[in-house]
């Protein structure tokens, strides 16, 4: 389950730099692939402030139904077709479980 200090908006920051290319492979598959990859570098930001993760470093962040639609406005049957796209595209890596949130990595190169 969320908890409620998790979904506050206070205190939420995009993981920089961002590179421009990666948003433009993910603006290719629409403004919810760009969600996607926001809320994912999110929360890799919280996971380097946490010092649970290195600068620079990718990790496999949790996408549940709850905080998706509650932060980024992704409803749970949009969220799916999205994450297929991308990992076809290669632009993400999907680790699933059944009954399970899925856990996403951008695996998109960076050129900056």
């Amino acid at each position: 389950m969320v908890s409620e200090r998790y979904l506050n908006k206070r205190n939420k920051f995009i993981r920089g730099p961002l590179d421009i290319y990666q948003i433009n492979r993910f603006l290719e598959y629409g403004v919810n692939a760009v969600r996607i990859f926001l809320y994912i570098r999110m929360r890799e930001g919280q996971l380097v402030s946490a010092n649970e993760l290195k600068p620079k470093e990718h990790t496999f962040i949790p996408l549940d139904n709850k905080t998706m639609e509650a932060l980024i406005g992704i409803h749970k049957s949009n969220k799916w077709p999205n994450l297929r796209k991308l990992e076809a595209a290669k632009l993400i890596e999907i680790e699933s479980a059944k009954g399970k949130a899925p856990k996403v990595k951008i695996v998109c190169p960076i050129y900056h």
